[in-house]
């Protein structure tokens, strides 16, 4: 249960919920909490096409949620290779 990927997507379905419910109504939280959503604010043309914007609210929701997915899973990624870069620098017990 320390994987960074299963809290992230947990995080921000979290703040999807918060944003579908209305306490949210600017879009802040979401916005200022997923730094891929701000930078596909310059690409959001695209998405606001769309006439409808429970449709548009979707898309950002699963991009947002995909976006922390996978930056979670590059930090597994990360921490994987980092313990096993040390298990087989010095062993298992490296504090002597």
């Amino acid at each position: 249960m320390k994987k960074f990927s299963l809290w992230l997507s947990v995080f921000s379905i979290l703040i999807c919920i918060f944003n579908a419910i209305g306490l949210d109504d600017k879009n802040l939280l979401l916005f200022l909490s997923s730094p891929h959503l701000m930078f596909l604010e310059d690409y959001s043309h695209y998405i606001r096409k769309i006439d409808n914007y429970t449709l548009q609210m979707i898309i950002l929701y699963l991009i947002n949620i995909f976006g922390w997915f996978l930056i979670g899973a590059l930090i597994d990624i990360i921490i994987l290779k980092l313990k096993r870069f040390s298990l087989k620098k010095g062993g298992k017990n490296t504090c002597q």
